[in-house]
């Protein structure tokens, strides 16, 4: 028998991938729905704050909180907006329909084709699917989120502050 044996992944490394694969799924399930929590109420607190400025003025605690409210709302959408590029230096991701389109049908068809044939090349498919999931979770989704929520934490302190010293002074 040869010191070469032909690797074959267990039964368990299938397991291991395609828990992985749906936990990022859901991450970014996740990062989406927090999204949109937060643009409904920084959206709400902007339309008061624009309605009250147009009438008799508002009061300066709520000027605060709504220039907070859109800037974390834009955060918040910067964190949800699709890419409409795909890096080159990343390869194509063909899993991904943002990074496959990228190719003819054709040229799509033999690659994915080509992977099928060996047990090795489909778990580094969807490897590389699963890193860049993670990279855009990362460096996109919770990135931007994350600013979102601090930002729209630090309008609340800034406009407590605000009617504490409009309201006490």
């Amino acid at each position: 028998m040869s010191d070469e044996r032909k690797r074959v992944p267990s039964v368990n490394g299938i397991h291991l991938v395609r828990t992985c694969q749906q936990i990022h799924v859901q991450l970014s399930q996740m990062a989406d729905q927090k999204a949109s929590i937060l643009m409904g109420a920084t959206f709400v607190i902007f339309t008061i704050t624009i309605g009250q400025a147009k009438g008799s003025g508002a009061p300066l605690p709520l000027l605060i909180l709504g220039a907070f409210a859109f800037f974390s709302a834009v955060l918040a959408v910067l964190a949800i907006l699709p890419a409409t590029h795909t890096r080159k230096t990343e390869g194509v991701n063909l899993l991904f329909f943002g990074s496959f389109t990228q190719l003819d049908e054709s040229e799509y068809v033999e690659r994915l084709t080509e992977k099928l044939y060996n047990d090795e090349d489909i778990f580094r498919t969807v490897a590389h699917d699963i890193y860049q999931n993670g990279r855009v979770l990362e460096r996109k989704k919770y990135r931007f989120l994350g600013y979102a929520y601090r930002v729209f934490l630090a309008g609340l302190t800034a406009s407590f502050i605000a009617f504490l010293w409009q309201y006490f002074a």
